[in-house]
């Protein structure tokens, strides 16, 4: 019986950077405006490029770039995943990968589906609601078909209630339609309703507007030149200290 060969965080990293430059190169021949983001941000600012225990990579777009970016990137090594179905890779979420189909993951969740291993995530920002009352029902609407869309996906009685006995692409084209509405629009503010726990992440539309390059372990990718504003937002105004986590997800070759 062959023996799995699980991949050290040395070697995600290094997977993580490849598939990140490849993204890179992409959008900026593209002229596809994006950020890293979370972790990552923290990371390049605080550590000049990873956070020396982390295991992902994040970035974020505007929607009419997350949307461009969906339609059009092609890469000869690496994957989009973003409504994929396809026998050796799954992902049905409000948000997309790009995968190294060389690898594949098992984390604690055992319920499931997985099709995907070591992968970059990039997250929309929509355009919410000024008023914090309207915003906060319209983010929590949101997440709530986003979560159904999770639900569905998993095989426990709870999970089946919850999905309201939906199906995957049901509950995913029904997300994608509501995400497309462009009813606020002439709002000066976005955020991200899908993937998160709670509605705080908004932040100003115009800082997409000042992008920059941003060091990362030696090379440049693209990040808000505003990223004090953006790393106080997320980790508080002690950001520069670490506070140790990951997602420890373990991640094997094919």
């Amino acid at each position: 019986m062959e023996t799995k060969k699980e991949l050290t965080l040395e070697e995600k990293h290094e997977i993580l950077f490849d598939i990140m430059k490849d993204v890179d190169a992409f959008c900026r021949a593209n002229n596809i405006k994006y950020s890293i983001s979370d972790g990552t941000m923290l990371g390049a600012i605080r550590h000049g490029g990873f956070i020396p225990w982390d295991d992902d990579i994040d970035i974020c777009m505007l929607r009419e770039d997350f949307d461009r970016f969906a339609a059009t990137y092609k890469s000869d090594k690496y994957h989009l995943l973003y409504k994929t179905d396809n026998g050796d890779e799954f992902f049905y979420a409000g948000f997309m990968k790009v995968n190294d189909p060389t690898t594949y993951w098992e984390g604690p969740e055992k319920k499931l589906i997985y099709g995907h291993g070591v992968a970059i995530d990039i997250f929309p920002f929509d355009s919410v609601p000024e008023d914090e009352k309207e915003r906060k029902k319209h983010m929590h609407h949101i997440r709530s078909v986003d979560n159904r869309l999770y639900h569905s996906q998993k095989k426990d009685l709870l999970s089946r209630f919850k999905s309201r006995g939906h199906s995957i692409e049901g509950w995913w084209n029904k997300l994608n339609e509501e995400v497309h509405h462009g009813k606020y629009s002439d709002s000066p503010l976005v955020g991200q309703s899908v993937c998160v726990k709670d509605d705080h992440v908004v932040m100003r539309k115009d800082m997409f507007d000042n992008i920059v390059d941003i060091p990362f372990n030696g090379y440049n990718f693209r990040g808000f030149g505003d990223f004090h504003e953006y790393l106080t937002f997320l980790f508080g105004p002690d950001y520069m200290t670490p506070k140790k986590w990951a997602h420890n997800f373990t991640i094997y070759r094919r």
